[in-house]
């Protein structure tokens, strides 16, 4: 056979795989008909260790178990010569028995007397591995041969190095999914930290939203803007099947409306001007996981078609495609406009809100959750100094009246704005939040500003001050015991009425009673 034609069938042998146990496999029987042999050995080299590790023995037809061999230093040395040899691809052996090194090159074959090939395996002087192909007998193979068998060397070499770098790229890849997986647990825990409320004002809300996680029914949303949509939305995620698959958003009211399509379904490179490369659109991104439709009001009616037929068809064809791409996102939809009244007003399809609003959630406004006031108001202290870098500053009885007292029209995410800006103008000193007293639509008589609450670095509640231990890490419960029993002291033991504890602390008086009762907390005016 051609020299060439042998080069490029090998090639096409070795290559054509990253089974490496395979493609000797194949190689060894390919060679049967051409150039006869009785063993073929490929291993790999480590040259800090001096240790051959085999891929794959052969000798006549039947697969070897060969041992990792440590090598001494003569063998050692002379595969470091070679490899360095940039001249020197293949050594042909016409008699081991000649070597001096002979006991240690046998071990990797079945016969103590052989001839045969070594192809040295190396890329920029680094030597990779060793491959042999042997007879059992001195001086078996002719010049021609010989050539034949040195040629192997290169696609031998491009086969283990394209396995080697497989199996690298399969590792970090590997790591990647686990440390992947374990961000997603930690972004869980966070996911259900910052749900503040869980236990109170949102405690409906998150019951409705773990009866329909572990199933796909798509969820819509309904609350103000800033009542945390977003943030329920990635719980609901983190309760459901999927929560080791992406959680994508997307704000359907902050797409322009000639990027819709190409924001949501992606698009082919070239499709418009400016599309320089194919990207893939939400859905895809989503796909396995969750897609939340943030604002779904405010999509476009022509865009609210396309969007009806991919949650029918569950497929979707990027901008300048013609290629159906099956999806499969859990969808979730939120807005804060009336839907129902947009429908009405033909401005939102009737089937798109019936496909999205299978199992509505109603998100209660801040207002109405006075019991999270002091839970997010001690969130946002800690979370914002943190950001800025400082301790939390304490925070006036008058603060927290005010805090309580205020309607909050921008919810949540206002209560983090006011929140931070208090506490980088404050420079330090006691929050009182006078600001929000102007635009307060209750009338209160302020509690005496020079009473202060801290917020104690290792709680995460508004506290009295008092003396902590790094030792004694506080629980909730006695947190909440202390700040009741600091209110109850500052009105002598009073609990009804505008000069009361319940007043101060903004609960109805039956409230701070049950808790009382749960904390063991003395009832009466003796304090």
């Amino acid at each position: 056979m051609p020299q060439t034609d042998f080069f490029k069938s090998v090639t096409q042998i070795t290559c054509s795989t990253l089974n490496l146990q395979k493609a000797i496999t194949d190689l060894y029987r390919f060679l049967q008909d051409r150039v006869p042999v009785d063993a073929i050995s490929f291993d790999t080299y480590d040259d800090e260790k001096q240790i051959l590790h085999n891929i794959i023995s052969m000798h006549k037809g039947e697969q070897r178990l060969v041992a990792d061999l440590k090598v001494n230093d003569d063998l050692h040395e002379l595969f470091m010569a070679d490899a360095n040899n940039d001249s020197l691809l293949s050594d042909y052996i016409p008699n081991s028995a000649e070597l001096e090194i002979s006991e240690q090159v046998t071990k990797r074959f079945s016969s103590r007397i052989f001839s045969g090939v070594i192809c040295y395996l190396r890329i920029e002087g680094e030597i990779l591995g060793v491959a042999g192909i042997t007879r059992d007998v001195p001086n078996a193979f002719s010049n021609e041969e010989v050539e034949l068998l040195s040629s192997l060397t290169v696609p031998l070499t491009i086969a283990l190095v394209n396995a080697l770098r497989f199996d690298e790229l399969k590792a970090v890849k590997d790591q990647l999914q686990d440390d992947n997986k374990f961000l997603q647990r930690e972004l869980a825990k966070q996911a259900g930290e910052t749900v503040i409320g869980a236990n109170s004002g949102l405690k409906t809300t998150l019951n409705m939203l773990s009866q329909v996680a572990n199933t796909d029914v798509p969820v819509m949303l309904l609350g103000e803007t800033g009542v945390g949509k977003e943030v329920l939305a990635n719980a609901l995620h983190r309760m459901s099947p999927r929560r080791d698959s992406p959680f994508i958003t997307v704000n359907c009211g902050a797409i322009p409306e000639s990027l819709v399509d190409s924001v949501l379904f992606g698009h082919e490179k070239g499709a418009f001007t400016g599309a320089g490369q194919q990207r893939k659109g939400r859905f895809e991104r989503a796909n396995g996981g969750t897609l939340l439709l943030d604002e779904i009001g405010e999509l476009p009616l022509d865009a609210q078609v396309r969007l009806l037929r991919v949650l029918q068809e569950k497929k979707i064809e990027r901008v300048g495609g013609d290629t159906e791409i099956p999806i499969d996102a859990r969808i979730i939809a939120a807005t804060h406009r009336d839907l129902n009244k947009l429908v009405e007003e033909g401005k939102f399809r009737e089937d798109l809100w019936f496909r999205l609003s299978a199992f509505p959630v109603v998100i209660p406004p801040l207002r109405e959750r006075k019991d999270d006031l002091p839970l997010l108001l001690a969130h946002f202290l800690r979370s914002c100094s943190a950001k800025l870098g400082i301790s939390p500053p304490p925070v006036t009885l008058e603060g927290v009246d005010n805090i309580n007292n205020y309607h909050w029209p921008g919810n949540v995410r206002e209560m983090h704005n006011v929140v931070e800006r208090q506490i980088i103008l404050s420079q330090g000193e006691p929050l009182t939040f006078a600001s929000l007293a102007t635009s307060s639509k209750k009338s209160q008589p302020a509690p005496e500003p020079s009473v202060t609450i801290d917020i104690a670095d290792s709680t995460d509640a508004l506290i009295p001050t008092f003396p902590v231990s790094p030792a004694s890490f506080p629980t909730l419960d006695e947190v909440t015991r202390m700040y009741i029993e600091k209110a109850l002291q500052h009105c002598k033991g009073k609990i009804e009425g505008t000069d009361g504890a319940a007043a101060l602390l903004g609960i109805n008086p039956s409230t701070l009673r049950h808790r009382m009762r749960k904390l063991n907390i003395t009832f009466g005016k003796k304090r």
